[in-house]
């Protein structure tokens, strides 16, 4: 059974199996950092809170997304499951939007680790970096509770207006068309897929507004926080250069490739995964068949499901001190001794 313009029932299929199975990767490799950030906060110290929320982050957005795709899976046990896409399509996309907020501030406390430890002497920094914890807690705690609530309410904005405009819009007197009454399209009006009805065929049923939201929002955000962080650890790198060759680093200090070589991981994980849903979201304003862009909805599912996974490799399993705290090898009162955390996650090799 195949729809003139969407996807066949085979092909929904596939990209629910894609997604359930890659997205299982992403709820492992978060979930993991999640559970050792708790059990070990004693010997992660200041790395726990941003490590737990990124990957509570990922491991949230990986989760809702999950679940509303498994509804593409029991097509046989929802008669009408839109307003079920909507909230979890949506939800996830907030979470996956915090995600991006605290990889943004990762980068923003990496530079001030690293341009507040290499100013002054060693010992001076450790003792400053001691004394300014305390008020760098409370500032950052608010920047984390921010970065929290903003796409959160951000979301309950987006359905409040979306149930708004759905009333307004729709007569009273208007039958429901439930997925079975819609013909060949049925199964692919209701399906539960990220990106899915982008173009303004047959099946899309909010309103222009909402639709629009739905492209500008990951589109603004995912370009947001790459041009940051790049900015953030470029700057980053050219203050590492400038002191490396200062009695300010030790040569056991020094990592031949710099910051940039372990910054480029976190920022081309975004990229990987986001470059494909950019790229429909793109051509979503030409009106294509969406039949032609199966391919790039399959690379699209594949990318998007693994930044849990790739998020937890690269800030966490990949870092030398992260893998030491977890395993036991530093002494909790040791983490401070040498070298911050985001300074270290930066300047090692792994």
């Amino acid at each position: 059974m195949k729809s003139n313009r969407g996807l066949s029932d085979e092909q929904i299929f596939i990209l629910s199996c894609i997604y359930v199975s890659i997205l299982s990767l992403s709820l492992i490799g978060s979930f993991s950092v999640v559970v050792v950030s708790i059990l070990k906060r004693r010997h992660l110290n200041e790395q726990a809170k941003p490590l737990l929320q990124l990957a509570l982050a990922d491991f949230l957005a990986s989760l809702v997304l999950m679940i509303t795709t498994i509804i593409n899976l029991l097509y046989d046990t929802f008669t009408s499951n839109e307003n079920m896409c909507t909230y979890g399509l949506t939800l996830s996309l907030a979470f996956y939007c915090i995600s991006f907020l605290l990889v943004i501030i990762y980068a923003c406390e990496s530079a001030h680790a690293f341009q507040g430890w290499r100013e002054k002497p060693v010992q001076e920094a450790f003792e400053t970096q001691l004394a300014q914890l305390s008020s760098r807690r409370r500032r950052f705690c608010l920047t984390y509770v921010i970065a929290w609530f903003v796409p959160i309410i951000g979301y309950f904005i987006y359905i409040y207006t979306f149930h708004y405009m759905e009333a307004t819009l729709t007569p009273a007197n208007t039958p429901t068309l439930t997925p079975y009454s819609r013909g060949p399209t049925a199964r692919f009006c209701s399906s539960c897929l990220l990106f899915l009805h982008l173009s303004n065929d047959s099946c899309i049923t909010v309103d222009p507004g909402h639709a629009d939201s739905i492209r500008i929002f990951p589109l603004s955000s995912v370009l947001m926080v790459i041009i940051v962080c790049t900015v953030v650890y470029w700057k980053l790198e050219s203050s590492y250069r400038n002191y490396r060759n200062t009695s300010m680093i030790t040569v056991t200090q020094r990592h031949s490739g710099g910051i940039w070589s372990s910054a480029r991981y976190m920022i081309l994980v975004i990229i990987f995964c986001w470059a494909p849903a950019l790229v429909l979201i793109c051509l979503s304003f030409a009106q294509l068949n969406i039949k032609n862009l199966f391919p790039l909805y399959v690379t699209q599912a594949l990318s998007v499901s693994l930044q849990g996974f790739l998020n937890s490799i690269v800030y966490a399993w990949r870092r030398r001190n992260f893998r030491d705290a977890v395993l036991g090898e530093r002494l909790p009162l040791m983490a401070y001794s040498n070298r911050p955390f985001f300074d270290q996650s930066l300047n090692e090799p792994s």
